[in-house]
């Protein structure tokens, strides 16, 4: 494929051209399945197969900013690194706990109060993101609760690390305020 074919496609693609991107699909995800293999190892071409699924959806959901992307390749392996990040991260995690879940055991049970702190202050956090404008509460969302990196939101939104970073900064300066604010009103 030509860089003109590539960016034609891309064109299309980001127009919501489905045969744009079943061609990328079917021309890309063979070689991501491939790729995905060999970082996670033997043992794991069905998680690969899945990560290049979730990649390829990722990209179609996406897929407004294609037009501006200038590799297609170089774009969708990056994607693929950050996926694999998250990977090993989430085994380091989760390893981790497991490990202190042997060590210290289970914990204690909250009490109802506590049950009813937790729930209250969740739905005052809930009510603070929902007043944030729609970009940083989507940066917050994609740090925070799905797991993904500042580099990988970065690429993903189409916007410079920096200002993901300071979209969670901001965030999390006002979540500490609301926070602050219960924990006065409380004691």
């Amino acid at each position: 494929m030509t860089q003109e074919d590539e960016k034609y496609c891309l064109k299309a693609l980001s127009e919501g051209n489905r045969q744009a991107f079943e061609w990328l699909f079917l021309e890309w995800q063979p070689h991501l399945v491939a790729f995905f293999s060999r970082l996670l190892g033997r043992g794991n071409e069905d998680t690969a197969a899945d990560y290049a699924q979730d990649v390829f959806f990722d990209i179609w959901t996406s897929r407004e900013k294609f037009s501006q992307v200038k590799s297609f390749s170089a774009y969708l392996f990056q994607m693929a690194r950050f996926k694999v990040y998250n990977h090993f991260d989430k085994n380091a995690v989760n390893a981790r706990y497991q490990r202190e879940m042997t060590v210290s055991g289970p914990s204690v049970a909250p009490s109802g109060e506590a049950k009813l702190y937790a729930s209250e202050t969740d739905e005052l956090i809930r009510r603070t993101l929902d007043k944030m404008p729609r970009k940083r509460r989507e940066v917050f969302v994609m740090s925070r609760i799905q797991g993904k990196s500042n580099d990988e939101i970065a690429v993903e939104l189409g916007i410079n690390k920096r200002t993901v970073e300071n979209h969670i900064t901001n965030v999390l300066a006002a979540l500490r305020k609301v926070v602050s604010f219960l924990i006065l009103f409380c004691v």
